[in-house]
């Protein structure tokens, strides 16, 4: 039986520029987690993004979490995300589809489609895996852990009532400004970062294009889980490729990717006027830039 898939952008959304949409028609599938480690802290970061870097003033607020393990294995994922698939889930369950525009996100208080993306450090052991799904292809990389060389510096700021301290660092084409408390010895942050003498709380790039400020720390008594998906193991240049051909054509990447089922692509502006597909251009603004 051939599915049906109705795939809505909205200009002006920015999250749903990129992979972070996921409306469709069609038989929801379930998803299995491995556990790899019993929980200890779990902290909450606020994350604001510049999408358009032409225009700095125009941010994306998502909210994301670092689940810490015991044994020191940690993921970083979008709460937003979590909490749009479930609503998904739900809505799939009922209707069998589910179709999510930016009112029903507000009703159900999120912020934004959330980030795709999850990083998993220390797993496996000394590494960092990366997944991200574009469409409908979930993608997995791996890199070393000790990506990061930190130059400390003398000036502290509070956070949540720890003092941290100042530490700076250039990677990938950005240069970051991180603060890291010494007195929750954990070597971890958001997203990639880790490999300072404390738990980074707060990381910012100089154009202010990326920054991550934890607004909430607790223990955490459930385990931190990887999702277990049909991966296509790959590198991260291979996935930034992937990535900048969905930018660049969007609507012919989705009916390409989708062999076999009737795609469906509805194009609107943030007055709700229809676009055609030759019309949409996305921005492209990712955190590494080389």
């Amino acid at each position: 039986m051939k599915q049906w898939f109705f795939i809505l952008f909205l200009l002006g959304f920015p999250a749903i520029a990129f992979s972070q949409f996921n409306f469709q028609m069609g038989t929801a599938k379930s998803v299995k987690y491995e556990t790899l480690d019993s929980g200890a802290l779990r902290i909450f970061y606020e994350v604001m993004t510049v999408r358009d870097a032409s225009k700095p003033d125009k941010t994306e607020k998502d909210y994301r979490v670092l689940d810490i393990g015991e044994k020191g294995i940690s993921r970083f994922y979008s709460d937003n995300r979590r909490r749009t698939d479930s609503l998904m889930a739900e809505m799939m369950k009922r209707e069998n589809r589910a179709i999510i525009d930016q009112n029903t996100l507000s009703d159900n208080g999120i912020s934004s489609m959330g980030d795709s993306k999850e990083i998993f450090k220390n797993y496996p052991s000394g590494k960092i895996t990366a997944t991200d799904q574009i469409v409908s292809s979930n993608y997995l990389y791996e890199e070393d852990r000790t990506l990061f060389q930190w130059q400390i510096e003398p000036d502290t700021r509070e956070i949540l009532s720890y003092t941290c301290q100042k530490a700076i660092t250039d990677f990938r084409g950005r240069h970051y400004e991180a603060w890291f408390a010494p007195d929750l010895p954990f070597n971890d942050g958001p997203w990639k970062f880790s490999g300072l003498p404390g738990l980074i709380l707060a990381v910012e790039d100089s154009t202010k294009n990326f920054s991550f400020q934890a607004i909430g720390i607790e223990n955490l008594k459930l385990p931190v889980q990887f999702p277990q998906k049909d991966y296509v193991k790959t590198s991260r240049k291979e996935v930034e490729k992937v990535q900048k051909r969905f930018i660049e054509d969007p609507t012919g990447y989705i009916s390409n990717s989708m062999p076999g089922a009737k795609v469906v692509v509805k194009v609107v502006d943030a007055n709700g006027a229809e676009k055609t597909g030759r019309e949409v251009k996305f921005p492209y603004n990712p955190m590494e830039l080389e």
